[in-house]
């Protein structure tokens, strides 16, 4: 299978390019096009696929040579105008995440797919890590009892090494929302479905929000809370409290969970390993893969799916429905709590936000 990847900031370099490599070592594939308006990147990448061709835009690395699938990994911005000019190219695309700035591009995005008869899958990796896949089992298969209420946390201080201004503009889907907290809104629609209730708060003035809360209530009474920040530490953690037990993930570990089981007062700290069988005997076989190995099944997935001998683990409507989340949040937003600030500031803080 020939690919393009198109947009070849960091994510490409840091997580794309070896994800790619080790596939191509396995001839699953080929890297045949590289794309960016920044020569810069597609420079830095031509080391690593050499016998790829370069070009500045869509239409040019796919028209004619031959790609079976493009990888959009460019800013959010860009990835409808460029995940539609592939589509109707002729390539399958797996699009990084937030697949597109709103709901109507991710929705052209799907009606193009579907007119084209092409397979388009979004890149939310993490439904491929083993502890995220683990934590969705012990959800729906109720071993710990029903679940009553969670708590997620992640950020800290903004590292990524950003080409473009983007993650800082309202109008590309910037701030940590669309960019950190994507991950985790769609993994909790994977695993707990569409909540009922979505109340939203950020700190924005203006600008992006740096730190924001989301609150989440589903069926049955279950709800929870979801805190990111670009400027304070967070535990980096996910908490679920079930009736029977509970379970808690650190987002940095991704093949190991924490759980406890009733009012039991040890607790396990466990690496995930696949099982294996001596006959009708379970024992621990390999350790289950980490964040590198996720990328790899990620491409893997959306290859086998393009060839017909795979259902897609993460689909257009899966990042529609996370598109539909984030908005619905932006639509309920307030203004978080800052309660340093006196009267006078926090009346301009308002009238900077937009919120009342």
């Amino acid at each position: 299978m020939n690919v393009a990847l198109v947009g070849c900031g960091a994510v490409a370099h840091r997580y794309y390019a070896p994800a790619l490599r080790a596939l191509e070592s396995e001839d699953v594939l080929r890297v045949r096009a590289l794309c960016d308006p920044d020569p810069r990147g597609t420079t830095d990448l031509r080391a690593t696929f050499p016998a790829a061709t370069v070009a500045g835009d869509v239409t040019a690395a796919i028209g004619g040579s031959g790609i079976d699938l493009a990888i959009v990994a460019s800013p959010p911005r860009c990835h409808a105008e460029q995940t539609i000019a592939a589509l109707r190219a002729g390539a399958a695309v797996l699009c990084e995440k937030p697949m597109a700035t709103t709901v109507a591009e991710g929705e052209a995005m799907v009606a193009a797919a579907r007119e084209t008869g092409r397979v388009l899958a979004v890149g939310l990796y993490r439904r491929f890590l083993p502890a995220a896949q683990t934590i969705g089992e012990l959800l729906r298969s109720g071993r710990l009892g029903a679940l009553r209420r969670f708590h997620c946390a992640e950020g800290g201080d903004f590292r990524w090494p950003a080409r473009s201004p983007d993650f800082f503009r309202r109008d590309a889907a910037g701030g940590v929302l669309a960019d950190v907290g994507v991950h985790t809104l769609d993994l909790l629609a994977w695993w707990l479905g569409t909540p009922q209730q979505v109340d939203y708060e950020d700190d924005a003035m203006g600008g992006v929000e740096a730190n924001s809360c989301v609150r989440l209530a589903y069926p049955g009474g279950v709800t929870g809370e979801v805190r990111l920040s670009r400027d304070t530490e967070q535990p980096n953690q996910y908490l679920f409290q079930c009736t029977d037990g509970w379970l808690r993930w650190h987002v940095h570990d991704a093949d190991r969970v924490e759980l406890g089981l009733g009012d039991v007062e040890a607790g396990f700290r466990a690496r995930l390993h696949r099982v294996a069988r001596d006959g009708t005997h379970p024992r621990l076989g390999a350790p289950r893969g980490g964040f590198e190995e996720s990328f790899v099944a990620q491409i893997r997935n959306v290859v086998d799916a393009v060839r017909g001998r795979a259902a897609l683990v993460v689909s257009a409507a899966d990042g529609l429905a996370s598109l539909r989340t984030l908005d619905a949040c932006r639509r309920s937003r307030a203004l978080i709590g800052m309660p340093w600030l006196g009267d006078a500031e926090l009346a301009r803080a308002r009238q900077l936000s937009g919120v009342r």
